[in-house]
């Protein structure tokens, strides 16, 4: 054997290269469009194989024969296709690693193997196939084939794996990748051929040099052929690829745009989803992948339902309907649904593509027209139930009446229909108001209002009508419904109820001008009273409404007294009686009361009504003939007690001044004296009861007061003196001219100054003051003592009550009587402790 010669045919490498650059472009180009495809993916992983593993072999094959032609001669065919086989296998199965939507780098690690095994191999039997004895530099060749290695890895991650790949950076990408993996190719070649010494076999035929050009030309020829066809078919398939793939992405955008997509496979897992069923199910995509659609389920469908859809796809039909699902978050949304299935080879479905169309507003809007025409009959129902209807065309001629009008009116349907309302008319109202009726409706306005209509049998109804008038296009009535209630009883009601308003105003009129009327709620808060009420209590209504009654509280009634009123109004019992209550201004009056509890459902108090009318002047007029009653019982006993105990006084008068006139001794003197002091006094006595039971015509003259206070004054002065009293008297006037007794009068001045001077113990001020206002005399005689009671004042007056310790009672009693000869009134006011004021009103002469 000789040794091989190394040396190249120019050409031969040149066509080489490019054979291979081209093989490796055709290779990547179909790689990357398995990746972007939908289909064809098949055939274009076979095209991609199949050019890579064609393209090793003709580099090796070529690197070969160009060191010496003459090997072409013993060239092995059977050997040359299993290279060819073994080199396409590599490539495949390298290939298999880089048909993922993600490609991590121990893929593209093992690929790059793969393709550096398929060289290796292809390399190694197409030495055998040349029959050549061949010998390995081992370092060389492992280095070899770490350079092959790195250089199929350095333009895979080229291509799969770097950012401007990423980036969508393919156009410029693919061609760096193929010169990279081409110059792999011819780069393992040569450097395995340098580590491989190679042998020439003894039984090598010799053949001429004419023949080995023309086979090896024909074989260059028929090569590039094949390679030059593999890489038309690539471009012509990438180019229908790429139009078909434009068409499916554009189809797919214009679904995913208006669509809701999902693919499952032939169980019902969701295999793809869309951003649109994302959006509408409110589940993420890793949520929903490997789910089947119960997990949508809204359990409004039947199970009959989905058993039908599942029958339906199943045969390979398509299936349409709608669909309520379930979103994530528990709203409910309806779904326009086609569901396709897709056929294996034996007809059966393997997946299925669901396109649904989102339909819930229309739904929404089916149900809310359902609901407004269920609500139109329902409401048609219930007018012809409970109203009376009749439509009418634009002269009101009538066209349509339901059974109530018919009922109310004693009129057939057939007796109606072609009528106007006037076979209605009661003649209640006037034209005038048709008149305004007709002109209110013929201008599309609603018109409401009460009609009186007449029966078929004469008898006359009222009506609460409601005419509303349908426009056309123009804005002109076509046509009017009357919608009518019976209102009859109601208007009777209301006659019956005007009638009994009346009657209970002119019982309110009554009472406002006889009685004193108040309401109170449940707690005695005063809510309501009449004019009345503030007339005799002083107060205006503002001052009394929100208060209670104590705030006319005299002060004369006991606790006692009123706990037992609110104990029987509070159980619903009328109460009845007689308060005396007090003014604003002080002064006081009474009043026959009834209170009258108004009851709740439960049988409770919630308001009271207070009924009272004014008993002053009454009580007044008991009072006097109380007192007078007791001035006759006094009389009666007076006259007989007077008549008695004269004499026996003449008597012991007479025997007491004689001996006076004889006695020397002044301690007898001093007794004698005090006798006949003391039966001076009974005699005063006596000549009061005198007086009591035998009052003395009272003879009137017209007398100046002012000297007879004067006088009485004057006589008393020294006395109040003695008792360390300061008396004084005012008077404005000079003249004040009144018709009277002036000694009862004196008499009467005399017993209220002493009173007032008794009074003050300790001493003090008496004022005497006159005055005269709207002819009416008024004497004042006020005190700064002890004061008298409020129970005590009262009795002032009383026959045998006295307020001092001496007293008899007679002394008021007959100056009362006395001031009320003259047509005059006495008040007396008193405060313990502050004193005590007598004031005397006479009747002035009028000039």
């Amino acid at each position: 054997m000789a040794d091989v010669l190394v040396h190249f045919h120019p050409y031969f490498i040149i066509i080489a290269i490019g054979l291979t650059i081209m093989a490796s472009y055709t290779t990547l180009d179909m790689l990357t469009l398995i990746r972007s495809s939908e289909k064809n993916k098949r055939l274009l992983f076979l095209g991609g194989t199949l050019s890579m593993g064609i393209g090793i072999w003709f580099m090796n094959f070529i690197g070969l024969i160009s060191s010496d032609i003459n090997r072409f001669a013993n060239y092995q065919i059977p050997l040359t296709i299993l290279s060819i086989s073994i080199g396409i296998a590599f490539a495949g199965i390298g290939f298999i690693f880089l048909t993922g939507k993600n490609i991590p780098f121990l893929y593209l690690f093992i690929s790059s193997l793969f393709l550096t095994l398929a060289v290796i191999a292809i390399h190694i039997i197409s030495v055998y196939a040349l029959n050549l004895t061949s010998h390995y530099n081992i370092p060389l060749f492992i280095f070899s084939s770490l350079l092959i290695f790195g250089s199929f890895l350095f333009s895979l991650w080229i291509l799969f794996s770097s950012k401007s790949y990423l980036l969508g950076n393919q156009g410029w990408l693919k061609p760096i990748s193929s010169f990279v993996m081409s110059g792999a190719i011819a780069e393992g070649q040569f450097l395995l051929q340098r580590s491989t010494t190679v042998m020439t076999n003894q039984q090598v035929l010799q053949a001429s040099n004419n023949e080995n050009m023309f086979v090896i030309y024909m074989v260059l020829f028929v090569s590039i052929l094949i390679i030059g066809g593999l890489i038309a078919s690539s471009a012509l398939i990438s180019k229908q690829l790429a139009v078909t793939d434009t068409n499916l992405r554009d189809i797919k955008a214009a679904l995913d745009a208006s669509a809701i997509v999902a693919i499952t496979d032939k169980h019902g897992i969701i295999l793809y989803v869309n951003d649109k069923f994302e959006e509408i199910s409110k589940y993420k995509n890793e949520e929903i992948i490997g789910k089947n659609h119960r997990i949508l389920n809204s359990g409004y469908h039947s199970k009959e339902f989905f058993q039908d859809l599942w029958e339906t796809i199943s045969r390979g039909q398509i299936w349409r309907g709608e669909i309520r699902n379930k979103a994530k978050d528990g709203s409910f949304y309806w779904v326009d649904t086609t569901i396709v299935p897709f056929l294996n080879q034996k007809g059966k479905p393997f997946q299925y593509i669901a396109i649904r169309s989102d339909i819930s507003q229309r739904k929404q809007a089916e149900q809310d027209l359902f609901d407004s025409i269920k609500e139109v009959r329902d409401i048609t129902f219930a007018l012809n139930q409970s109203s009376i209807v009749a439509i009418t065309d634009e002269k009101g001629r009538i066209e349509v009446a339901n059974d109530k009008f018919c009922e109310i009116s004693k009129y057939s349907r057939e007796e109606l229909i072609g009528q106007d309302h006037r076979i209605l008319n009661s003649g209640h109202h006037s034209k005038q108001f048709f008149k305004e009726m007709w002109k209110t409706i013929g201008e599309g306005m609603v018109w409401k209002g009460e009609i009186c209509n007449r029966a078929k049998d004469g008898t006359l109804y009222w009506v609460d009508t409601t005419i509303v008038p349908f426009l056309n296009e123009k804005g002109k009535p076509y046509q009017y419904v009357s919608i009518r209630t019976d209102i009859s009883d109601r208007k009777r009601a209301q006659e019956h109820l005007s009638e009994r308003i009346k009657e209970i105003t002119d019982i309110k009129f009554a009472l406002d001008q006889s009685s004193i009327v108040a309401f109170t709620d449940a707690k005695g808060n005063i809510t309501s009273v009449n004019d009345k009420f503030c007339e005799i209590s002083k107060y205006s209504r503002d001052e009394i409404i929100g208060q209670d009654h104590r705030i006319l509280n005299s002060g004369y009634h006991s606790k006692e007294f009123f706990k037992n009123l609110w104990k029987s109004i509070g159980e619903g019992i009328v109460w009845k009686g007689e308060i005396k209550n007090k003014a604003k201004d002080g002064t006081y009056y009474w009043v026959d009361t009834t209170i009258v509890p108004f009851l709740n459902e439960h049988g409770k108090p919630y308001q009271y009504l207070a009924i009272r009318n004014d008993i002053t002047e009454k009580k007044k007029t008991e009072e006097v003939l109380h007192r007078q009653d007791k001035l006759a019982a006094v009389g009666q006993l007076a006259a007989g007690v007077a008549h008695e105990i004269r004499n026996p006084l003449t008597s012991m008068k007479g025997y007491a001044e004689f001996l006076q006139l004889d006695e020397k001794d002044p301690e007898r003197l001093e007794f004698l004296n005090i006798i006949l002091d003391e039966i001076e006094r009974v005699n005063t006595i006596v000549e009061d009861f005198m007086v009591l039971a035998k009052p003395k015509a009272v003879e009137l003259e017209e007398k100046n007061i002012v000297p007879v206070i004067k006088n009485v004054v004057s006589l008393l002065e020294f006395e109040a003196r003695k008792k360390n009293v300061r008396l004084s008297f005012a008077c404005e006037e000079e003249i004040i001219q009144i018709e009277c007794d002036e000694n009862r009068l004196k008499q009467v001045f005399l017993n209220f100054i002493k009173n007032g001077i008794e009074a003050m113990p300790n001493g003090g001020d008496l004022y005497v003051e006159t005055t005269i206002h709207d002819h009416t005399v008024q004497i004042s005689i006020q005190d700064t003592g002890v004061g008298i009671p409020k129970e005590k004042l009262q009795k002032l007056g009383e026959p045998f009550y006295t307020t001092k310790k001496n007293g008899n009672g007679l002394g008021l009693m007959v100056s009362f009587k006395i001031i009320e000869s003259h047509n005059g009134k006495v008040f007396v006011e008193s405060e313990p402790n502050k004193g005590t004021t007598f004031n005397i009103l006479l009747p002035a002469k009028t000039a």
